[in-house]
């Protein structure tokens, strides 16, 4: 099982601590704005920085949204890949991807991954990353299988599958941790031998 976890600690480009100030801001301006309507200017005037601070982290209002996102992203990953290291059963380590993944893209929210989705590079890097987890999820039900613990399946239409759910609880009405986990159980109760 090393290969997810691995997967999420891939090199990140270092900040200083107010820049990292910045990016949250930036990042929190972003989710309640879009990504579409927001100026440097408004984003400078949030952040309490000047232009040229954000300019410094990225060369235009596309690259400073592709930096944020992909940030947002990769802190997604690694609190998947967290949730694995701490289930020792290859079950729950589904389980656990399954229920941090859908928890946390819900908290971007429906207008913001659609907006993503209608953002070209935006859609490149948020398809990038999720093929990532998609990878590491498939990795996963294929340790499950090996274990005994899932029926023989075919590990890619499963994890592709369960990213279509996880994708489908970024709607708020469907993001309730109990229904999740509902959902969840039927989901591996499914999965299990028979």
């Amino acid at each position: 099982m090393g290969a997810p976890a691995t997967l999420f600690r891939r090199e990140e480009r270092q900040f200083s601590r107010r820049q990292v100030e910045v990016l949250g801001v930036v990042e929190a301006v972003f989710l309640r704005e879009g990504i579409r309507g927001v100026r440097i200017g408004e984003l400078a005037a949030e952040a309490a920085c000047s232009r040229s601070t954000l300019y410094e982290l990225a060369p235009s209002k596309e690259a400073l949204l592709l930096l944020v996102l992909d940030r947002m992203l990769r802190r997604i990953m690694r609190r998947g890949a967290e949730a694995i290291e701490h289930a020792a059963d290859p079950v729950d380590r589904v389980r656990a991807m399954m229920t941090s993944a859908a928890l946390d893209f819900a908290a971007l929210g429906p207008q913001f991954v659609e907006a993503v989705r209608q953002h070209p590079p935006s859609r490149r890097l948020f398809d990038r990353r999720l093929a990532d987890g998609r990878d590491a999820l498939e990795q996963l039900i294929d340790d499950a299988v090996d274990e005994g613990r899932f029926r023989a399946v075919n590990a890619a239409v499963v994890a592709e599958a369960i990213i279509a759910v996880v994708m489908r609880f970024t709607d708020p009405q469907l993001a309730r941790s109990s229904d999740l986990a509902e959902l969840v159980d039927v989901f591996l109760e499914g999965l299990r031998p028979r």
